[in-house]
């Protein structure tokens, strides 16, 4: 008897699942952004399965700020359920500056 495929395909036994968000926020959108990501990462930490929220941040030549912005789950329905329905980087971005960020990739995270 063959065994079930799996529902989400991974790369190693012992991996956790990240989601990566990147945007560009104008300089004068930068302090209202910063302080709402402040906020975003207590709302979102407290989801089930979440491990962390982090962003890096690098200060580019014309004044915006380039955000990577990383989430961190214990499953892949989690953060599948967060990326549908949860309060994301990306929903707090158009939300908050109207800003679209690049379209977000799912990664595993395997240390």
């Amino acid at each position: 008897m063959a065994a079930p495929e799996a529902a989400v395909p991974s790369v190693l036994p012992y991996v956790t699942w990240s989601s990566l968000t990147i945007a560009a926020v104008p300089a004068d959108a930068w302090p209202q952004v910063f302080g709402s990501m402040q906020a975003l990462k207590g709302h979102v930490q407290e989801y089930p399965g979440c491990q962390k929220l982090e962003a890096f941040v690098h200060a580019e030549a014309e004044g915006a700020v380039r955000i990577h912005c990383y989430t961190t789950w214990d499953t892949p329905d989690q953060l599948e359920a967060f990326l549908e329905r949860g309060y994301t980087f990306e929903r707090m971005l158009v939300d908050v500056a109207g800003i679209t960020a690049q379209p977000t990739l799912v990664m595993e995270k395997i240390f």
